[in-house]
């Protein structure tokens, strides 16, 4: 007959590889509840606080955790992460990147449900508030399995949404986009 001790490290090694396992490095504590299967409250809480001393997880902030420290994480992964479901990279953080604005940023810019400007370790972020009519579609936005990012277009349209006479260093390749089709398929227009 096996031990209670024994039995409850075959489980916490298996809830441990189920972790690992995943493509994301940063969950939730319902996200945590169902790839572990616990439905009591507890028993979660007490099984986050263990991996926690352990330094299987990382608390990003109340209810977040991610399996590596934050130094570690990349910054784009970290911002959606903190800014919530369906948040993404846009704006001057991706028209700095793609040349069509030539100022230099400190921060990040995202685009989720939530308005807030956070730094965390190194890291300066800045996430739009954007209807979630708008956020769920997902046209011009690029899924990566660890991070959302918009594409240079989208990128456009999300800067007119927030501000119509923003100034675009590189007009030119802003004039050869078809940005106004895009505005009417994400439903801006």
């Amino acid at each position: 007959m096996l031990s209670c001790t024994y039995m409850y490290k075959i489980r916490d090694t298996n809830k441990q590889q189920i972790l690992l396992k995943q493509d994301r490095r940063i969950f939730n504590l319902s996200d945590l509840a169902t790839l572990w299967g616990i439905e009591n409250r507890n028993t979660l809480t007490t099984t986050v606080k263990r991996y926690k001393e352990r330094e299987i997880l990382f608390s990003l902030k109340k209810g977040l955790y991610a399996v590596l420290p934050i130094n570690k994480l990349d910054s784009f992964e970290l911002g959606c992460g903190l800014c919530g479901a369906f948040s993404y990279v846009s704006t001057e953080t991706i028209l700095a990147n793609e040349g069509i604005i030539v100022q230099g940023l400190s921060v990040i810019t995202l685009v989720g449900q939530k308005k807030m400007d956070f730094t965390v370790g190194e890291n300066h972020f800045i996430c739009r508030y954007l209807n979630p009519r708008f956020l769920v579609n997902r046209v011009g936005i690029n899924d990566n399995l660890r991070y959302s990012i918009a594409t240079k277009e989208r990128a456009v349209a999300d800067m007119l949404f927030f501000n119509p006479k923003y100034y675009f260093d590189n007009n030119i390749a802003v004039k050869k986009m078809n940005i106004n089709k895009l505005q009417k398929e994400i439903g801006y227009k």
